[in-house]
């Protein structure tokens, strides 16, 4: 969910120009409140701070917590080709990695209506896939929003494949491919001919916890599969996809299905439909408002990743914060509150008419700034390694904007620990080119990253959507254009004092 430019936006880039000495914040954890591809390696990380309150936009007023928080800004080292609004919208990558030849590996990227697209470790294109054929919404159209990446599924012939699966909100479906890296054409469609609607259901108003409430729906209003992950169960051997429906506080687990022929499908899994609050400390979620962004909420979920360790599900509630569930019992970690919290309204107040109104919901510790798009892990050992969180704000585009710099447009870094509450660490942004050139990462949708050796990669890769690609028109959205930056892992690790690791191949968790 974007918001746009407004003169607030002014102060976020004047900050985001400022360059000062040092490395990113360490400090202790911050809580919910309530508890053409350019190669470079060299290190350019400069620090971002701002002791300044942030802007507010509309009608809003009240300051932000700044004060001595540091956003590391570092370069890129290549991107993607650039892709205008007509052939796609970039939205969430996914690295594969190739089983014998690491400089094979590919990046594999949804790019909405645009279908997908896939890389490899140049950032140079490798195919190109349509958006596919209309099932459960004929009238309407195919739309791949998440994808990820599944290793060792097995089909009915007895056949061990890798897979890429992406969640279709135009056709409320998952559509699924096999990869063969060693081929021109690396991704070959084999979604099942029936695939299974994810949510011909949708929770009722009023009693959205209650699921014997809910109500049908049709396709074309939406309330579809949004975000993906999946997870692997080596205890059992079987494979899942967790997805989240759009505009909903909702998250549900399926089984991938192999089928004979060679597809694949999606079931259920009984009990692992997941529901989560539609009001947070006293603020609707289901307010909305065309002039005020801070008065304009979403119960929805997108950014999900497992920790293919202990299977804890991370599930970020766009607005709210990121929540846990243990995937092996299927018991919410956080019951009552996420976490870790976004900052809510982002403002300590609003002006209604002539009064000035408090928020219920703000918390000026957090580092998050809504939305809270992708989570991506680093893996290190011992259950330990990064929980990577894109806090995407709301500074840009069309419409009401909340500039609440320095948290847009960034990243948080947060310590695993095992299945102890992650710790907050520090936080960076992509702010500029390998050449130096003004191209930073703003509003990122989502984000893959990787703990192991790669060409060009010694400990790994950070790969991010650019939801601005060029940085035209002021950041205005104007001419919107999507591509994906690469940034070694060794940049970051260097600029956050954070460990750095070479061989967590995602093949042997």
């Amino acid at each position: 969910m974007k918001y746009s430019l407004a003169a607030g936006s002014c102060l976020l880039l004047a900050s985001l120009l400022t360059a000062c000495g040092g490395a990113g914040s360490s400090e202790s954890a911050t809580p919910s409140s309530s508890s053409s591809a350019t190669s470079s390696l060299a290190s350019s990380a400069a620090s971002v701070s701002s002791s300044a309150s942030s802007a507010s936009a509309a009608s809003s007023v009240g300051a932000s917590s700044a004060s001595s928080y540091s956003v590391a800004a570092l370069s890129f080292d290549l991107e993607t080709e650039n892709m205008a609004a007509a052939s796609g919208d970039v939205d969430d990558p996914a690295i594969w990695v190739h089983p014998t030849d690491r400089s094979k590996s590919l990046v594999v990227a949804a790019v909405k209506d645009g279908g997908l697209r896939v890389y490899d470790l140049q950032g140079r294109a490798v195919q190109s896939i349509a958006a596919s054929i209309l099932v459960h919404d004929t009238a309407g159209k195919s739309r791949f929003n998440n994808v990820d990446v599944v290793y060792g599924f097995k089909l009915a012939d007895g056949t061990t494949v890798d897979l890429a699966v992406a969640s279709d909100r135009g056709q409320d479906l998952i559509r699924v491919w096999k990869i063969d890296g060693d081929s021109a054409a690396p991704l070959t469609d084999i979604t099942s001919a029936t695939p299974l609607r994810l949510f011909p259901l949708v929770p009722a108003t009023g009693s959205e916890a209650d699921s014997s409430a809910d109500v049908s729906i049709k396709v074309s209003k939406q309330n579809t599969v949004y975000g993906l992950t999946h997870w692997s169960d080596s205890a059992s051997g079987k494979h899942y996809v967790l997805v989240n429906q759009r505009k909903q506080a909702r998250v549900q687990q399926f089984e991938l299905v192999a089928e004979v022929g060679g597809t694949v499908n999606v079931a259920a899994v009984s009990g692992r439909d997941w529901r989560f609050p539609y009001t947070y400390k006293g603020q609707s979620l289901l307010e909305t408002s065309d002039t005020d962004a801070s008065r304009d909420w979403s119960p929805q979920f997108e950014g999900m990743v497992v920790d293919q360790r202990n299977g804890i599900l991370y599930a970020g509630q766009e607005d709210v914060g990121i929540w846990r569930i243990n995937l092996k019992t299927g018991e919410k970690l956080d019951s009552t509150a996420p976490f870790y919290e976004t900052r809510g309204s982002g403002v300590a107040s609003y002006v209604d008419g002539t009064s000035s109104v408090k928020h219920s919901f703000f918390n000026p510790e957090s580092r998050i700034s809504r939305d809270l798009e992708g989570l991506s892990i680093y893996y290190g050992p011992d259950g330990g390694g990064y929980l990577i969180a894109s806090s995407q704000g709301g500074a840009h585009g069309t419409g009401a904007t909340l500039a609440d710099a320095p948290y847009d447009d960034s990243f948080v870094v947060l310590t695993l620990d095992g299945s102890k509450t992650p710790v907050f660490k520090g936080g960076f942004r992509i702010s500029k080119g390998a050449a130096g050139q003004l191209d930073g990462v703003q509003e990122c949708d989502g984000a893959d990253v990787i703990a192991l050796q790669l060409p060009g990669y010694p400990y790994g890769v950070f790969i991010s959507q650019d939801g601005y690609n060029d940085d035209l028109d002021n950041l205005s959205d104007v001419t919107h254009q999507t591509n994906l930056k690469y940034t070694s892992w060794e940049k970051i690790a260097t600029a956050l004092g954070l460990a750095k690791y070479d061989s967590f191949d995602p093949r042997k968790f």
